[in-house]
């Protein structure tokens, strides 16, 4: 079942948030809306968040709802969950009268641009980021 996070889940999403980001303080992600998927005995088994953003890169439109995190465990992996979750946040977005729903993918991370895709979602560009340490 697809339900919005509540005050008790957050212990249990920020375990979700580090398996998807493991090298991350996640404590600010909470701050995003957020959808969780509950097992009917009561386990969180996935997360989507999103939040509104004053502009994203590719988008038609600003400010734009974007897909700040997504993540169901390995084990309730092709279930329709994610897609399940990605529609609770598509559905978030029109009723604040967004039209378009962005979100990014590591290029390494195949599973997750064929969900994208899979979803919908259409590649808009690609950026590769440069350093220079001084």
């Amino acid at each position: 079942m697809i339900r919005p996070i509540q005050e008790a889940d957050k212990g249990r999403v920020k375990v979700l948030m580090r398996a998807l980001w493991p090298d991350q303080d996640v404590s600010s992600d909470l701050d995003d809306t957020i959808f969780v998927w509950e097992e009917p005995d009561g386990r969180l088994g996935g997360f989507i968040s999103a939040a509104v953003r004053p502009w994203v890169e590719g988008a038609d439109a600003a400010p734009c709802p974007h897909i700040e995190g997504w993540y169901v465990e390995p084990d309730l992996r092709k279930r329709g969950i994610g897609r399940a979750l990605v529609a609770a946040v598509e559905q978030w977005a029109r009723e604040q009268g967004f039209q378009e729903l962005t979100s990014d993918v590591e290029m390494e991370s195949a599973g997750s641009l064929a969900a994208h895709q899979a979803l919908g979602f259409e590649p808009t560009e690609q950026i590769q980021y440069f350093r220079k340490k001084l």
